[in-house]
């Protein structure tokens, strides 16, 4: 080809490029079936339906492009002085799946008439996770991985969730059905998109819960299971004792199917102990238990290599993470008419125990501070805390990707009232982990049997089993159907990522 013909057809290209910018554009068009404003898919859900293209004029094109694709973006304000950018943004595309077109269903030859209105289906399934390919970056741990190629939820895209799902504007995970008109470009050989329309989809995947969190002393910026404080009778008065206000971790808080009516709830219980000064002190009275839920959305412009928490950060600080948390009241009701437990030692121990005095003189004869801890009387009480999720936000499970992660945890205030005037009402604080997890689709596959698994593997190890390779015939060379491989999309890798593209070369006969 002339250097002549070459300029000429990238200068058409150009040209009919710069004609679909300055008149009517072509119509896309993408019409999913069953589908409304507002409207949640989730695992194994189907997305069926049409792209419809209009085209205003006669244009020649070279394929049809249908796909249904998953990008994260972010940013991260640059906090240093000395940096040319006030943000650093990066873009991670882990999913992509292409609808494949008959090449029935394509005019013949190929050019959209005027005025004509072309109709391709498609039909996708949304996947359970992602392929190994969306994760390739170096991880600490297995699972960091196995987190990281699990699909993650919509998020921070207010044009298909109505309501506030919690997200800074610093990040968005969003879900498209995209269709695009190509034209192939033979200088540069790339592929142009003349024209091209999409479907915003909102996605909540299906998250099985997690098991209980490993809370070590590293995790003291992130969580406090326990707290014990220390109460007063009065302004000017002695000890009452101390009390020690602690909970485990809840259940998951199970995010129900798309279009059920049920309520994702979960229950918290929170126990009492107090141990008072001196004998004669009784439990003190209980207020309110105020309950709250914080959404903690950590973001980076790079991928991440461990699971993300305020812990790690401020152990490993790098200012391309940030986080962003926010809080949402849930319930504070009215404890005061919970039942204390009254705990006596045992016999014999209670007779020794009675000829041992104090010799201090801010503890009266009757004081337990010389006592050995189970030697000594102890009150105890229970609290149950049922968790509900107000209806007036989006609520996106806990999730771990890349770039983006989403965690919660459960913020519970004790208000404690002691006897003495003029002091007022002590608050005891604690934060939970909790975790939000979705049911999915309600009908989704049933697991493989025995039997089922064995047949698959079996298919699969004949797929794969080695075979021959040869030269063709000289009757099938260049008769096959399929188009140049330039026209086949390939799998596109998340960005940061390297595609080397490998060069066929003929086979030599001779060693095969």
């Amino acid at each position: 080809m002339s250097a002549s013909s070459i300029s000429s057809g990238s200068g058409t290209i150009a040209t009919y490029a710069k004609k679909i910018n300055t008149t009517e554009r072509p119509d896309v068009e993408i019409l999913l079936d069953d589908h409304h404003d507002g409207k949640t898919y989730t695992t194994f859900d189907g997305l069926s339906g049409k792209a419809s293209i209009t085209a205003p004029h006669d244009a020649e094109f070279d394929e049809i492009q249908i796909t249904l694709e998953g990008v994260t973006r972010t940013y991260v304000e640059n906090m240093a002085h000395s940096s040319a950018t006030s943000k650093t943004t990066a873009v991670h595309r882990f999913l992509k799946l292409v609808m494949p077109i008959r090449e029935a269903a394509y005019p013949q030859p190929r050019i959209a008439e005027a005025g004509k209105t072309y109709i391709f289906p498609f039909n996708f399934v949304i996947p359970e996770q992602l392929l190994p390919t969306a994760c390739s970056h170096a991880c600490d741990a297995d699972h960091v991985h196995m987190a990281h190629v699990q699909l993650p939820p919509s998020m921070g895209d207010r044009e298909t969730s109505i309501l506030d799902d919690l997200a800074p504007e610093m990040t968005k995970i969003q879900y498209s059905i995209n269709a695009r008109v190509i034209k192939n470009n033979d200088f540069p050989k790339k592929q142009i998109s003349l024209i091209e329309g999409s479907k915003k989809l909102q996605i909540i995947p299906r998250v099985a819960e997690a098991p209980p969190l490993s809370i070590s002393d590293d995790d003291k910026n992130d969580y406090e299971l326990s707290k014990t404080k220390s109460l007063r009778k009065g302004v000017f008065s002695g000890k009452l004792g101390k009390i020690t206000v602690s909970a485990d971790q809840t259940g998951a808080i199970v995010l129900p199917s798309p279009g059920s009516s049920s309520e994702a709830t979960s229950m918290a219980t929170v126990k009492l102990q107090f141990e008072p000064h001196d004998i004669n002190s009784q439990p003190p009275r209980l207020g309110s238990l105020a309950t709250k839920i914080k959404a903690i959305s950590f973001y980076a412009s790079k991928p991440a290599k461990f699971l993300s928490s305020k812990s790690s950060m401020v152990k490993t600080f790098d200012p391309a993470r940030q986080f962003y948390q926010t809080s949402v009241p849930l319930s504070s009701r009215c404890v005061e008419q919970v039942a204390w437990v009254k705990h006596l030692p045992q016999p014999d121990l209670s007779r020794r125990a009675s000829t041992i005095s104090s010799s201090s003189s801010e503890y009266s004869d009757n004081s337990q501070t010389s006592l050995k801890a189970q030697d000594r009387i102890y009150y105890t009480a229970e609290i149950l805390v049922p968790i509900s999720l107000p209806s007036s936000k989006t609520w996106v499970p806990s999730f771990h990707s890349c770039i983006v992660s989403r965690t919660y945890s459960l913020d519970l205030a004790l208000s404690i009232h002691t006897p003495g005037a003029g002091i007022p009402a002590s608050t005891v604080k604690l934060c939970l982990p909790i975790q939000i997890a979705a049911q999915g689709n309600r009908t989704a596959p049933l697991a493989l049997t025995a039997e089922e698994a064995a047949a698959e593997l079996a298919d699969a190890n004949e797929y794969l089993r080695p075979r021959v390779i040869e030269m063709p015939r000289e009757d099938l060379v260049e008769n096959s159907i399929l188009r140049s491989s330039s026209t086949v999309p390939r799998p596109e890798l998340p960005p940061s990522y390297e595609h080397t593209e490998v060069s066929s070369r003929p086979v030599d006969p001779s060693r095969c």
